[in-house]
């Protein structure tokens, strides 16, 4: 697989296909971040050669966890570039941006969320519970520090 082949379809999925929003140089950058990150969590060293084919092949769940993590890397992008946006008012006219950072956000999450749920289904034991992802040990007891001294509580 190719490269330029993720980045069309990382264009595709961003609606992006006139080349408005993204330039080639920041989705390729999106594209290589992603493949490497999808690597380290699938635990398969991809590597990108010169001729920008990606070895060892992905295979089709792969490529599309790549294309999701690459959306995600393109959110972060849009967010900082639309850091600055602004409101103006004249009148009955009204122009306001400043929404953007928070929309970029929203999808990046949303984004993410899929990923880790696709990545869950690929290797199981990656899967994160929310609810206990604080790990306390049993056999432990808090201490209580005062000045000059050290006791036990309970």
């Amino acid at each position: 697989m190719l490269l330029t082949d993720l980045i069309a379809d990382l264009r595709l999925d961003l609606s992006d296909s006139g080349a408005a929003l993204f330039e080639d140089l920041t989705l390729e950058r999106c594209a290589r971040k992603a493949v490497f990150r999808v690597g380290k969590d699938l635990q398969i060293d991809f590597v990108i050669r010169s001729n920008s084919r990606i070895l060892p092949t992905p295979e089709d769940a792969v490529r599309e966890l790549m294309i999701i993590l690459s959306q995600v890397h393109a959110c972060q992008v849009m967010r900082a570039a639309s850091a600055n946006a602004f409101s103006f008012s004249s009148g009955d006219k009204r122009v306001d941006k400043t929404s953007q950072p928070g929309h970029w956000a929203k999808l990046e999450a949303d984004l993410l969320a899929d990923y880790r749920e696709q990545l869950g289904e690929l290797r199981p034991e990656t899967q994160i519970d929310e609810e206990s992802y604080i790990i306390t040990p049993s056999n432990l007891s808090p201490l209580i520090y005062g000045q000059g001294k050290r006791r036990r509580c309970c």
